[in-house]
């Protein structure tokens, strides 16, 4: 069981972060850990990188997503009932579909978010 996924680099003072979808200090700054907005840090940084399960609202709906060592899966509101399951929380970034279409697609548009 391991949970350094693939995508999980390292700068050169040893600090993690996602090399697939990096961060970018130079356009966004440090107010969201160098990412755009606050969906974008949380999926991309807190879950695929820290580890966190994330909850957020879209269109009125609420979602939960839970990272384990060795996948990452859409589940129910108390995480105990996988609803789908993924690889990697990239993976899961890039094919969950959220009332058809990629939550990828959808970042910017995620009206509330949070690491839980």
């Amino acid at each position: 069981m391991s949970n350094d996924f693939y995508y999980i680099g390292h700068d050169l003072f040893g600090y993690p972060y996602n090399s697939e979808f990096p961060p970018n200090f130079e356009l966004y700054g440090n107010g969201y850990a160098g990412y755009k907005n606050t969906a974008s840090q949380v999926l991309f940084y807190d879950f695929a990188v820290q580890m966190y399960d994330v909850r957020f609202k879209y269109h009125g709906n609420m979602y939960y997503l839970m990272y384990t060592p060795d996948y990452a899966a859409l589940c129910d509101e108390n995480f105990s009932n996988e609803i789908e399951i993924f690889a990697t929380p990239n993976d899961l970034i890039k094919k969950l579909e959220i009332e058809g279409r990629k939550l990828l697609d959808i970042i910017n548009e995620i009206d509330e978010i949070e690491p839980v």
